[in-house]
């Protein structure tokens, strides 16, 4: 089936890292100011150096995959921002990443989560329908800088099992100040004039979204660029397998399980072994 994704191909794919590295090698090599999106876009969005890679990232599986990326960036002395999931939101991902200076965003689903909830497709896409997605989206937000600390921006989601439905469509033409004060990254980039806008796949759906040679535009130093990529396109092996068979048990939904804290844990019974005393499923 054309357009099929072979899910088994890309969870065995050897990982990329080496491939990453090379990428910001010869941008450096050939003089790219490499600069993380959200605060490009916070001071307006207008700082032209002669070349520059603009660099974001959304973490659709595989948290622990962006730890593998953020290492080889900060390597090059390059900070990026980082766009998590419910599903993908690891605390202690998230700590790390912002403890070494990166920026921290979330990435919405709220839309295509409700139509798929609904059975439904993108025909039933009307304003009642985005105005109550809209206060379910600050309800989400509120939740996500409780549990992960502060943020200044956001980007949507794009849900392949829901064709035509677009995340985006719940911020488009409001103002930040209308939501939280918060960016939303790809409502920003609308009117940027960028040379190229780079975004990943994995190697066996083809490498690079319409076919693009980012080490080709580099060394034609073509600038502006934004790359937009994701850690699991680059990684392999059996963290990658195993992200794909507990994501089902992971948080996707909002509001996201609860998150049980040592103090909220009921006490272990008098000679418990640390385990043998709980009943029910455990809480992550």
């Amino acid at each position: 089936m054309p357009g099929k994704r072979n899910h088994l191909s890309r969870t065995f794919s050897r990982s990329r890292w080496g491939e990453y590295a090379r990428f910001l090698e010869v941008a450096e090599e050939q003089g790219y100011e490499i600069a993380s999106l959200e605060p490009w876009l916070l001071r307006g969005g207008t700082e032209q150096p002669p070349r520059l890679i603009l660099m974001r990232h959304d973490v659709d599986q595989h948290p622990r995959s962006a730890l593998a990326m953020s290492d080889v960036e900060l390597r090059f002395g390059v900070t990026s921002t980082w766009y998590f999931r419910w599903r993908t939101a690891d605390a202690r991902v998230i700590s790390r990443l912002r403890g070494d200076g990166f920026e921290v965003g979330f990435h919405y689903e709220t839309l295509t989560r409700r139509l798929l909830a609904m059975g439904r497709g993108v025909e039933a896409v009307d304003r009642p329908l985005v105005e109550s997605c809209r206060e379910e989206l600050r309800q989400e937000v509120d939740a996500f800088i409780e549990r992960f600390g502060p943020i200044s921006s956001l980007c949507p989601h794009g849900d392949t099992r829901v064709p035509g439905a677009h995340n985006g469509v719940l911020l488009r033409d409001l103002p930040p100040a209308d939501f939280r004060g918060l960016v939303d990254c790809n409502e920003a980039m609308r009117g940027r004039e960028l040379a190229a806008w780079v975004t990943d796949r994995s190697v066996p759906d083809g490498g690079w979204v319409g076919g693009l040679d980012p080490n080709a535009l580099i060394e034609a130093r073509t600038t502006p660029m934004l790359w937009l990529t994701h850690p699991n396109n680059w990684a392999g092996g059996a963290g990658l397998l195993l992200d794909r068979m507990t994501g089902a048990a992971l948080p996707s939904r909002f509001p996201p399980r609860p998150i049980r804290t040592r103090s909220d844990r009921p006490p272990i019974p008098a000679g418990g072994d640390g385990g043998a005393g709980r009943t029910g499923p455990s809480s992550r």
